[in-house]
């Protein structure tokens, strides 16, 4: 059974990045859809019901934190693992992340898709 994976980021050009690494490295176990704001990301995640989150900490509009504060108050939105996109500058903000469920994180200057892969298919158990 394949895993629905929502990616929420503004950077259309990681979320590809990502997407495609998903995709082929999970070998047909990931569906992968994408948003590219926390409003979209959020429509998204209430009708698609993603098994996974991977979301951007800092975008236009609505942040990661916003997103969460939001979508945890859903019932749909509970329980669904987040893993958080963020800058090594804002790893010092991410208590209110870990408060609000979030199970992992990604440092965007530093990252490396076995080491993505790995985190997701841990979480995804």
């Amino acid at each position: 059974m394949t895993k629905k994976i929502l990616i929420i980021d503004d950077d259309k050009i990681f979320s590809k990045i990502l997407r495609d690494g998903l995709i082929a490295g999970g070998e047909g176990k990931y569906e992968v859809i994408a948003a590219f704001d926390g409003e979209e990301g959020f429509d998204v995640a209430i009708h698609e019901k993603p098994d996974l989150i991977m979301l951007d900490m800092m975008m236009p509009n609505v942040t990661g934190i916003e997103f969460l504060r939001k979508y945890r108050k859903e019932e749909s939105g509970k329980d669904t693992p987040v893993i958080v996109e963020t800058q090594l500058s804002d790893l010092e903000k991410m208590s209110e992340g870990v408060e609000l469920g979030v199970r992992g994180y990604i440092i965007k200057s530093d990252y490396s898709l076995d080491t993505i892969l790995r985190q997701v298919e841990d979480i995804l158990k």
